[in-house]
């Protein structure tokens, strides 16, 4: 069952369903690819550190993403999320990260 992302509580773990907004990979000070995911109600940011970018991820791709998020400069991030590629269009193939 997944929650909307406007219901998303700091330090919660939580399943939620989006579309990739936008995907943006940085090399300083660590490597991270970061995602915003949105829907109806709202964004969070999925980082994944140490992931100079993640197969599939690109913006349009309905996901289904649960972890655990937390505060960062005001931003709503979830760090490492399991997550798998949902919805029409989506292609074959999923992808779970640890």
């Amino acid at each position: 069952m997944t929650s909307a992302i406007a219901t998303a509580v700091p330090r919660h773990r939580t399943t939620l369903l989006g579309t990739v907004l936008s995907v943006v990979t940085a090399e300083s000070p660590w490597v991270h690819t970061d995602a915003v995911l949105g829907d109806d109600t709202g964004t969070l940011v999925l980082r994944f550190v140490g992931r100079s970018s993640v197969p599939g991820l690109v913006p349009g791709r309905t996901l289904v993403v649960d972890g655990t998020p937390g505060v960062v400069d005001g931003d709503l991030v979830m760090l490492n999320p399991i997550y798998s590629f949902d919805g029409a269009g989506s292609g074959s193939g999923s992808g779970i990260n640890w």
